[in-house]
């Protein structure tokens, strides 16, 4: 007699443990990476009673006592930030910042806190909010006469 031999049939399904790995890899990397996405420097701001909290994608700009200037952390010239807002508002609308706050030190020069308001709004941001802290709630004296 004629000996066959049974083929057997593969398996229809692929391994995925390499596509495991990949997706884990992937979810790590967007873990760890959240945690790095948190900035800000701390920062005396003045107090105002109209303040609210403010939400989405911003471009955050500083400006301390002494003049120095900070685009998202770090230190920039008037002339290098005056052409990175030219650059943002050059892309399209979906990419650009949904709000450009300006973090002011109390006590900073009134003249370059106008130059950055005006250099802002030269580049056609209507955006611009100027962050604050909240006051706190006046405290209610009860009396007791």
């Amino acid at each position: 007699m004629i000996a066959f031999n049974r083929i057997r049939p593969r398996s229809a399904a692929p391994d995925i443990t390499p596509l495991l790995d990949v997706v884990f890899i992937l979810l790590i990397f967007f873990v760890v990476s959240t945690v790095f996405t948190a900035r800000g420097m701390e920062m005396e701001l003045p107090s105002a009673n109209s303040s609210t909290p403010v939400y989405g994608k911003s471009l955050e700009i500083e400006l301390r006592e002494n003049g120095d200037l900070f685009c998202d952390t770090q230190p920039i010239s008037s002339d290098a930030l005056a052409n990175r807002l030219r650059v943002i508002a050059e892309r399209p609308y979906a990419e650009q910042p949904q709000n450009i706050l300006f973090k002011a030190a109390p006590h900073a020069d009134v003249v370059d806190f106008v130059r950055v308001v005006d250099m802002v709004r030269t580049h056609g941001f209507g955006n611009l909010v100027i962050v604050t802290r909240p006051t706190a709630p006046p405290s209610k004296a009860v009396d007791e006469q």
